[in-house]
């Protein structure tokens, strides 16, 4: 969406946003040096809010710990900004404008605060995103057909009036074609608006595509949770009139199969959702009657696919069937193909082009009817080429003795069934697929979460090595850094034969600064002397502040005869830098400059010398340059 389409729609006034308390909230989480308490007092200055938050923050963090009964407690378990996100929409749900009649306003909330709760059950099952965040985003995942009922009244109500208003896919090609934007992006532009992060805002855009197609990357953290998005959505209306039946309840398991869910984990959250619905619906002014999402199926009669088309609990998985030379998918279930499940067949044995391993195949099924060792051949090649996760291998044939059992599993089957394989065993397997995957995936989570914390862990070991170097007065490098440093450009000056300088510089009359006028003036007088220096050094100095008023510019590959011309220009740069008016003068400096060629023996030596070079400024006169001079010098 073009931005500044949208900044004209702001303007307008009709777009749902932040009001009264809400938008001072918002203002205090942005602001610096705003505290909990602070926040604390500007809620509680709406004593409903207060009662609504408290209630929505015990939601969020799922009664994982004792209820939260204070203002300040929900700031501080939740984070400012998750506060700001659950004030936000509140703010939304007691906002009496309803400007679309044909927009079922009761409805929409009821919806969203079920997918709001479907989407915290979920993540916290799936994982990939902070379960109060998951609370708040699933609430907010529609609010873009709330924009357009308040942007387009007329115009919204007369496409929800059409009869296929009902079919999400219509819906949204006739808002893009109407109003030049669907709701699915104007929310994702609302969530960027409203500062939550980068991976809810495009989760929210692509919340309609509930199936990644194949090739895109499964791990991606927006597709996943914006595949969650879609479920929590699919599952609430399912609680919602009109009673969408069988089919809806097929969608939803289809969708459910692709992440890994298991139907009883479905089951449990709708039971969950009525049961305490009475509780969580009382956040709403207006509330809609729910039902349960799931109905049981009809009974299965004997033979039959436990979960036959109508009601496809696997979706649409993908599965590889290796079968015998001639024979093709002849000798397998017909519920193979009925249940719309991807199958590829290829012929045994397989080739190196026979199939591609990185197809996300789920399962692999092995015609164990041929000779036992191309079958072990297949079964090894199989397991070992390059998955993007690892498949299921199970192998069907004749009876085997415990030999060939051994041998087979050996090769790399997980299982062993005898043909013919009926549908019911099947079935069978296919649960074991989706547990065995979800755990995998389950597993691989963790390990990214590890990888995460240990890429943050490094980036913080970074950020206090930088801390335990930086100066936090100037912002310069510090005494430690500067010995470090300096024995690497005396190794590598040394090793090359070439240049290196170091200059020393001291404030003149710094204490009496100190002394007269208090160390806060004192602080200012090193900060204007350190902004002064950078600007007069070169890029390739290194400015460290070593002491008091005490500064060390390290000079590589710069030969003596340089180092002396850029400290001229420095001391002559600090005359035209003036004081702290209370100061009453303008900064000078004494220097001693010392170089690798001035006959010392290490780095160290080289720092002496160039003391040893300052002392002699100051005891000249001070306010000048001096170079040391070997002869006659220390050692």
């Amino acid at each position: 969406m073009d931005r500044r389409i949208f900044e004209r729609l702001r303007e307008t006034g009709r777009l749902p946003s932040p009001k009264g308390v809400s938008l001072e909230v918002a203002r205090l989480v942005g602001a610096q040096n705003t505290t909990s308490r602070d926040l604390a007092q500007v809620i509680q200055s709406d004593p409903a809010l207060t009662g609504k938050l408290l209630r929505l923050a015990n939601i969020a963090i799922h009664l994982e710990r004792r209820p939260v009964v204070a203002i300040g407690e929900a700031i501080l378990i939740l984070g400012f900004a998750q506060v700001k996100r659950l004030v936000l929409a509140l703010s939304l749900m007691s906002d009496p404008g309803r400007p679309c009649p044909a927009f079922q306003y009761a409805m929409f909330w009821t919806r969203s605060l079920l997918t709001g709760l479907v989407a915290q059950r979920l993540v916290k099952q799936l994982g990939m995103a902070p379960v109060d965040e998951m609370f708040t985003v699933g609430l907010l995942s529609q609010v873009g057909r709330l924009a357009l009922a308040s942007l387009y009244p007329q115009d919204y109500a007369a496409l929800l009036a059409a009869p296929e208003a009902a079919d999400p896919r219509w819906l949204r090609q006739q808002e893009y074609a109407r109003l030049a934007v669907d709701h699915d992006e104007l929310t994702a532009v609302l969530l960027e608006d409203w500062g939550l992060p980068q991976v809810y805002v495009e989760a929210a855009y692509f919340q309609a595509t509930s199936i990644v197609p194949r090739g895109c990357p499964p791990g991606e953290r927006h597709v996943l949770v914006a595949q969650m998005l879609h479920l929590a959505d699919l599952v609430s209306g399912l609680c919602l009139p009109p009673v969408t039946g069988r089919e809806g309840q097929e969608e939803v398991l289809a969708v459910a199969g692709h992440l890994g869910v298991s139907r009883e984990s479905l089951f449990a959250l709708g039971e969950d959702l009525l049961q305490r619905w009475g509780e969580w619906s009382s956040l709403l002014q207006e509330v809609v009657p729910i039902a349960a999402p799931f109905t049981p199926g009809a009974p299965v009669a004997a033979g039959a696919s436990a979960f036959g088309p109508a009601e496809s609990f696997f979706g649409n998985m993908a599965i590889l069937l290796v079968a015998a030379p001639g024979k093709g998918g002849h000798g397998f279930p017909e519920g193979l193909i009925g249940c719309g499940h991807d199958v590829l067949v290829v012929e045994s044995p397989l080739g190196t082009t026979a199939f591609d391993p990185l197809r996300p195949a789920q399962m692999v099924i092995v015609d164990w009817r041929l000779p036992e060792a191309p079958c072990r051949n297949d079964c090894a090649l199989l397991r070992a080429a390059p998955w993007a996760e690892p498949p299921y291998i199970l192998g069907v044939g004749p009876a085997l003795d415990e030999g060939q059992l051994l041998a087979a599993f050996q090769a790399g089957l997980d299982a062993y069934e005898t043909a013919p394989l009926s549908n019911q065993v099947l079935d069978a397997h296919l649960q074991v697929v989706l547990r065995l995957q979800e755990a995998y995936r389950a597993h691989k989570r963790k390990w990214q979460k590890l990888h995460r914390f240990a890429a943050t862990l490094a980036h913080s070991n970074r950020e206090l090595r930088q801390a335990a170097l930086t100066d936090p007065l100037t912002g310069l490098r510090n005494r430690r850094y500067a010995m470090e440093r300096l024995q690497q450009e005396w190794a590598v000056a040394e090793r090359h034969g070439g240049d290196l300088a170091v200059m020393l510089l001291d404030l003149d009359q710094f204490k009496e600064i100190n002394d007269g006028h208090g160390h806060e003036l004192g602080d200012e007088v090193l900060r204007q002397f350190s902004i002064a220096l950078r600007g007069l050094a070169r890029q390739q100095d290194v400015i460290c502040r070593i002491g008091g008023d005490e500064f060390l510019v390290i000079c590589p590959e710069t030969p003596p005869a340089g180092a002396r011309v850029l400290g001229e220009r420095i001391c002559q740069g600090m005359d035209a830098v003036p004081l702290p008016a209370a100061a009453q003068g303008r900064l000078h400096v004494s220097m001693g400059i010392a170089s690798l060629q001035d006959g010392v023996r290490d780095a160290e030596a080289l720092l002496r010398a160039a003391d040893h070079a300052l002392y002699m400024a100051k005891r000249g006169g001070r306010n000048q340059v001096v170079v040391y001079a070997h002869a006659g010098a220390p050692g």
